[in-house]
């Protein structure tokens, strides 16, 4: 087992949005920072891999942005970044039946408006990473336990290297409150309010699961189609358009997770047909040609959703306990996930107020 001191003094734990807005937020202020990503990337639940040919950025985590989040609108006019009004008027699609024909209606331009990135949200996460020091930023270490030591705390983690120890003054928490509460060990255990509230909180995303498919241009709108779907009875339940700002084409939807009771196939093969089918149904035989095609099951993600899977019953925005707001361990331990904002939980701003807030704590 490898055991340091090292030469950071903030552990932030998680390289989503709120990790790497406290992390960066740690670096400026003049504090030294170590990130402990579980993950092999950094984004979170931001995540927009390049698909086919012409490496298309998806987003198959969060995706948009509203008038209201100024935070987000800020941090991305700062870091020079391109927001993408989302395509919406035109002729939407509504699916009844895989054996009816599809219904079209007019689908209006209905404030508020909504944006997303181009490149993808984690264009955002590789910018704010790019601030810090190389050595900051340490992928595939999954926190296993938080101790409070003297005036520190002590941090263990599995790494590629094997286990690792290490000591900081102190530690953000950037992770799921719900995902903490089910995996990691705090020493001394947390008080029971706290704990409860770290079980209790809805994790924004962690039920969802989302598709995504490309191709060589965007025919739905040289048909003055929206690219906007509905369905009552296809794998997604919602498509959106997903063009980006140089005409690269793909369709972004809201898919049923797969399961024996889902419209799903839990086969990938079966599943990458199961949307197609329903785009050609749905756009018709232009459809039946994408460059690519990809999926995401949030469920599943170790890293956003514990084993015993999302919380049950219907999944809400999150309703932060004031406690996840609060320091503790005298200052030495920080909650800042989105889930945790005292402005628009769960959301992309919300990380944003959260990582700053616990950033300042601490500065």
């Amino acid at each position: 087992m490898e055991t340091s001191s090292g030469t950071s003094e903030v552990l932030v734990v998680g390289a989503g949005l709120s990790g790497l807005v406290a992390a960066t937020t740690l670096h400026a202020a003049g504090r030294r920072v170590a990130v402990w990503e579980a993950r092999d990337r950094i984004g979170g639940r931001c995540w927009s891999p390049a698909v086919g040919p012409d490496a298309v950025s998806v987003d198959l985590g969060a995706a948009w942005h509203w008038t209201q989040h100024e935070r987000v609108r800020a941090l991305v006019e700062r870091l020079g970044l391109e927001r993408v009004r989302q395509h919406e008027p035109g002729v939407a699609v509504q699916e009844w039946s895989e054996d009816a024909p599809v219904e079209h209606f007019e689908w209006p331009d209905s404030p508020p408006p909504s944006w997303r990135l181009a490149g993808g949200t984690q264009a955002l996460h590789e910018h704010l990473a790019a601030t810090l020091p190389d050595a900051a930023l340490c992928l595939r270490h999954r926190l296993q336990a938080l101790r409070r030591v003297g005036e520190g705390v002590q941090a263990s983690a599995q790494t590629p290297d094997g286990p690792r120890t290490a000591a900081f003054d102190a530690a953000v928490l950037a992770v799921p409150p719900r995902l903490a509460a089910h995996t990691l060990q705090f020493e001394p255990a947390l008080p029971d309010a706290l704990a409860a509230a770290l079980r209790t909180t809805t994790t924004w995303m962690s039920p969802s699961a989302k598709a995504a498919v490309t191709y060589d241009r965007p025919f739905w709108r040289e048909h003055g189609l929206a690219g906007r779907v509905r369905s009552a009875v296809g794998p997604v339940h919602d498509w959106h358009d997903a063009v980006g700002p140089d005409g690269a084409a793909a369709l972004v939807g809201f898919m049923h997770p797969p399961g024996p009771e889902s419209p799903t196939p839990q086969a990938p093969k079966a599943r990458r047909q199961a949307l197609v089918q329903q785009l050609v149904h749905c756009f018709g035989e232009a459809a039946a040609e994408p460059t690519g095609v990809v999926t995401a099951d949030w469920r599943h993600d170790a890293a956003t959703t514990p084993p015993a899977g999302p919380k049950s019953g219907q999944h809400t925005p999150p309703t932060p306990s004031p406690r996840l707001q609060q320091p503790h361990w005298d200052g030495q331990l920080q909650f800042a996930a989105a889930e945790t904002a005292a402005d628009h939980p769960g959301y992309l701003d919300g990380a944003i107020q959260a990582g700053r807030r616990a950033a300042s704590a601490l500065t």
